[in-house]
């Protein structure tokens, strides 16, 4: 078996990771760790010529693919087999498509339950990701 673990490192995608474990540990299941980088325009005092704002990308990637091999490594002391994998893109659409490429048995995934204006302003990627997730998806929400 295989879980798929999208994370943006909030809280509730903690809380998320720690149902992912307890999943994988009574499962026998293998925890795939994945983020999805977003590398939307940066502006500063005027547009950041190309070389800069890669550098900015490049410093995220790295940063991304640091923390999610110490939580792969933390899984791991805890019995579980895990990994991680980066992409860049459409958070949703990028979850999706780890989820088909990993052919996951499961998304455990953390909602910040945002309601209302926030909800049509900031969308809900949690959302997006059960209405079009070739597999079930378990969201955890933040207390």
């Amino acid at each position: 078996m295989k879980i798929l673990h999208p994370t943006d490192f909030s809280e509730c995608a903690t809380l998320a990771e720690q149902q992912a474990l307890g999943l994988a540990q009574k499962l026998g299941a293998e925890v795939v760790l994945f983020q999805a980088l977003v590398e939307a325009p940066l502006y500063g005092e005027g547009l950041l010529n190309v070389r800069e704002a890669q550098k900015v990308y490049d410093a995220q990637r790295t940063w991304a693919e640091e923390s999610l091999a110490a939580r792969a490594a933390e899984l791991g002391k805890a019995g579980v087999t895990a990994r991680f994998r980066v992409s860049v893109g459409v958070p949703f659409e990028e979850i999706v498509k780890a989820a088909k490429d990993e052919q996951a048995d499961m998304i455990v995934m953390g909602t910040h339950g945002r309601g209302g204006l926030n909800r049509l302003l900031l969308g809900s990627v949690a959302e997006r990701v059960i209405r079009t997730a070739p597999c079930p998806v378990l969201t955890v929400r933040q207390t």
